[in-house]
C-alpha cells in the first residue's frame, strides 16, 4: 500500500467508494513487486471478487447452473452492488447466444476490465464445479468496443 502512495495509507472500507485511478495504482505497484502480469493480477483479482459475491448473495448461486449464473451476474450487480455503491459505474453482461455447451457474452464496461471479468466468470466455474475454457477477444461496433467472451463446457 505504501509503495503505491494512494490516499490514506491506503485504509479501504467495504461501503466506501473510491477513485479508479486508486485501483489502477495499487494493481501496478503489485505487478512490479511480484512480477506478476498485469492480466494475470487482473483474472486472480475477479476471482476473488466472485468469491466475494458469494458470501454477500449466497443463495444467487447455491445449486445453480454455470451458464444461469453469469446469465444473470446483472441483475446481481443491479439488486447487490448497486444498493451498496448507488453511484457505481457498472459493466454489463448481455447473452450473444446459449447452448447446452456453449455461452457467449458481450462485455460492456467504460474501464479497461476485461482480464478482471474473465476471473469472475474462472471463480464461478471452480465455485460451481462446472469446468470450462474461456476466451476472449476486443469486438468493434458502431458507437463503441467491446469484448465478447465465448465460453465451452469442458469434459
Amino acid at each position: 500500500m505504501e509503495a503505491s502512495r494512494v490516499p490514506n495509507g491506503g485504509a479501504y472500507t467495504s461501503v466506501g467508494t473510491y477513485p479508479f485511478e486508486e485501483m489502477v495504482s495499487l494493481m501496478t505497484t503489485t505487478v512490479k513487486l511480484t512480477d506478476m502480469k498485469m492480466p494475470e493480477l487482473m483474472e486472480s483479482f475477479g476471482t476473488f471478487c466472485f468469491g466475494q459475491w458469494v458470501s454477500y448473495a449466497p443463495a444467487r448461486v447455491a445449486n445453480k447452473d454455470l451458464f444461469d449464473v453469469l446469465e444473470r451476474v446483472d441483475d446481481f450487480h443491479e439488486q447487490e452492488v448497486r444498493k451498496l455503491y448507488p453511484d457505481a459505474e457498472l459493466p454489463s453482461f448481455k447473452v450473444e447466444s446459449r447452448s447446452d455447451t456453449r455461452l457467449v457474452l458481450a462485455y460492456h464496461s467504460c474501464k479497461p476490465l476485461a482480464d478482471l471479468a474473465c476471473g469472475v466468470i474462472k471463480g464461478a466455474s471452480v465455485h460451481l464445479a462446472s469446468p470450462v475454457s474461456v476466451q476472449h477477444s476486443p469486438q468493434s461496433m458502431p458507437g463503441g468496443s467491446y469484448v465478447r467472451f465465448e465460453i465451452e463446457r469442458v469434459g
